[in-house]
């Protein structure tokens, strides 16, 4: 495993405003050092976490799997970005030595795919020695539950190598020697290679995507994470994802695809106006006054647990083991939210206009969301639908 991590060697290549801080392997210095360290915190200066974070948890997130770069990208991913904004400007004096690697330069490295951040820290300055040690003792410290490298697992960080040491997820972030593949002899390394200038940080699909809960907290802008290489959803390492759904009848498809045999748990917020005052309604309910009740539909419809090979109770290990949602056709005088062509929503009419719904698309589909009316010409408002895990609460998605 060791053979393929590549890091670092060579130059980056700028195709980012982070990258433009370092565009070699030497350290950036003087009046030049000062001038990009300003443009970098205008870019990336520190937010404030919003009151209300959507997507929260009760668990800590599982340690981030070995997940090697396979596909590639010109951009930094959010929370590769995210990350980056946190860590320069929780230790004045440190900075960036490149996110972003050509495609054809070197071997496997996650910078290439956008989940890598080379923090300028060099070991022989004290101040940036003292800085980089700090964050990874935080990261790998036990928290006051119990968990162990709380940090390190919240940040999706699937390794870390700096001064000739690495620390992985993937065997519980135990430190070891680090020698660069390049490299014959240590002694014989470039400070660049041996991680001595700068800590090098990958991280996982779900880091990189701002999915785990460290960026969930502060509402980082997140992206889907999907299987390498194709448009299916990963239904573990994807949190939680919204879209938008107007009450106009527009139908919303989703760019990326729901896989078959795979258990998907939805959750709808929100309210419309699906005709003149006083008319109101959700996902699945509608009313002229205080009291709402369920919207017409056809016959409620148990979804048999066929997998896929077709065979009762096959499932797969991905996604949720609820089971899916009994379901309903629309009638003419329906007024609600279908998922993939049915009402879905369980739990009646509910006062805080959030209902789940759990679906199993027997053959791979994209997620199709539309609100149907027989005349949608006078509706207004739109509802938000999530994709989300099951252990996402339902109080951090209603809006």
């Amino acid at each position: 495993m060791e053979g393929l991590l590549l890091p670092c060697p060579g130059r980056l290549t700028v195709l980012h405003p982070v990258a433009l801080l370092h565009r070699s392997a030497r350290p950036i210095t003087g009046s030049i050092a000062v001038v990009l360290g300003a443009l970098l915190v205008g870019l990336l200066g520190p937010g404030v976490p919003p009151a209300r974070a959507i997507g929260t948890s009760p668990l800590v997130d599982a340690p981030s799997s070995y997940q090697p770069q396979t596909t590639c990208t010109s951009t930094p991913h959010p929370g590769t970005l995210a990350l980056a904004r946190w860590l320069m400007s929780t230790y004045p004096g440190t900075g960036s030595m490149g996110m972003i690697r050509g495609c054809r330069v070197g071997g496997t490295s996650e910078h290439k795919d956008g989940r890598a951040f080379d923090w300028r820290a060099d070991v022989r300055k004290p101040r940036q020695r003292r800085a980089a040690y700090d964050f990874i003792a935080k990261a790998l410290a036990t928290d006051a539950q119990g968990n162990a490298h709380a940090l390190a697992r919240r940040m999706g960080i699937m390794y870390i190598i700096y001064n000739d040491r690495i620390w992985s997820s993937y065997r519980d972030f135990t430190p070891r020697p680090y020698l660069n593949s390049g490299c014959k002899k240590r002694k014989r390394c470039s400070a660049t290679l041996r991680h001595r200038n700068h800590v090098h940080i990958s991280l996982g699909l779900a880091g990189a995507a701002a999915q785990t809960s460290w960026y969930r907290e502060r509402n980082v802008a997140s992206e889907p994470v999907l299987h390498p290489g194709t448009s299916d959803l990963d239904a573990d390492a994807t949190a939680v994802t919204a879209l938008t759904v107007p009450a106009t009848g527009a139908p919303v498809t989703s760019a990326y695809t729901l896989r078959a045999g795979v258990t998907y748990r939805f959750v709808v917020t929100g309210t419309v106006r699906p005709g003149p005052a006083p008319l109101t309604g959700d996902a699945s309910c509608t009313s002229t006054g205080p009291a709402y009740s369920l919207t017409p539909r056809g016959t409620m419809t148990t979804p048999l647990p066929t997998g896929l090979d077709g065979r009762l109770g096959w499932g797969s290990r991905e996604g949720s083991t609820h089971p899916a949602s009994p379901y309903a056709v629309p009638v003419p005088e329906t007024q609600g939210l279908l998922v993939n062509g049915a009402l879905r929503w369980e739990g009646g009419c509910r006062a805080d206009h959030t209902y789940e719904a759990w679906f199993t698309p027997s053959v791979a589909q994209r997620l199709q969301l539309a609100y149907v009316d027989a005349d949608p010409t006078d509706n207004s408002g739109a509802l938000t639908v999530y994709v989300a895990r099951d252990d996402i609460t339902r109080a951090s998605l209603v809006r």
